[in-house]
């Protein structure tokens, strides 16, 4: 039975997830034939996949606090209100990831969210592409104003699409999976609350527009999903 792992994201609620991660390095369990990551989620799955046990778990509390990571001044001078890109970057410099692990791990798949499309995508995460699918699985929409580029295409956070990507997973073959999530069991995501910024800020593309006002509905589908899985599955 082929076995899969689904990570959510959650920005610094992605800590619980890399402490289960952590865990899972320190019992030596790694039973999946697949590893799926959102956001935050993407990351700590990438430092599990590499043996990187903590690394995460430093990043969120020693820089995800630091003001060259958020700062609201900066957004209101048209800057990044969080500069996802710097922390990605600077965490390698700061504590090295084993990229090159990645070929030789269980495949890591990177949800990210075409701009055009609205619709979710699912990159293997290479040596050669990973700097680049880190910046846009976590691209939140409005606080990160560049919306990164891969190829032909701009993408925002996988969380848009598709933030419990365990869907996919099924759908990749997988009939076993184990899923973290960021919130506790029974919430439920509620409805946009500001659906005229994301009009405005993104006018140009409004395949997008739609799927982040879907959003809330989205997730909560995918809830149900989890909680009644189809007869050949267990999550």
């Amino acid at each position: 039975m082929k076995r899969a792992l689904v990570v959510e994201g959650g920005a610094m609620r992605g800590i619980f997830a890399a402490g289960v991660l952590d865990s899972f390095q320190q019992q030596q369990y790694n039973p999946f034939d697949l590893v799926v990551g959102v956001s935050a989620g993407a990351t700590s799955a990438a430092g599990y996949l590499t043996g990187n046990a903590e690394r995460n778990r430093r990043i969120i509390l020693r820089m995800a606090t630091q003001r060259d990571f958020f700062n609201p001044l900066r957004f209101v001078m048209k800057g990044h209100m969080t500069d996802v890109k710097w922390l990605w970057c600077e965490s390698r410099d700061r504590y090295p990831l084993n990229v090159d692990a990645l070929s030789q791990q269980v495949p890591l798949q990177v949800a990210i969210t075409n701009m055009h499309t609205g619709r979710a995508e699912y990159h293997q995460a290479t040596a050669e592409n990973i700097d680049e699918l880190m910046e846009a699985t976590c691209a939140l929409p409005l606080v990160y104003r560049t919306p990164p580029q891969l190829e032909d295409d701009f993408y925002v956070d996988g969380g848009v699409a598709d933030a419990i990507p365990v869907q996919h997973a099924y759908q990749q073959g997988c009939r076993d999976i184990t899923v973290i999530l960021s919130q506790s069991w029974g919430y439920q995501k509620p409805e946009e609350k500001t659906p005229w910024m994301t009009d405005k800020m993104f006018a140009d593309y409004p395949a997008l527009i739609n799927t982040i006002h879907q959003r809330s509905a989205t997730y909560n589908e995918t809830l149900k999903f989890i909680a009644n899985p189809p007869a050949d599955c267990k999550i």
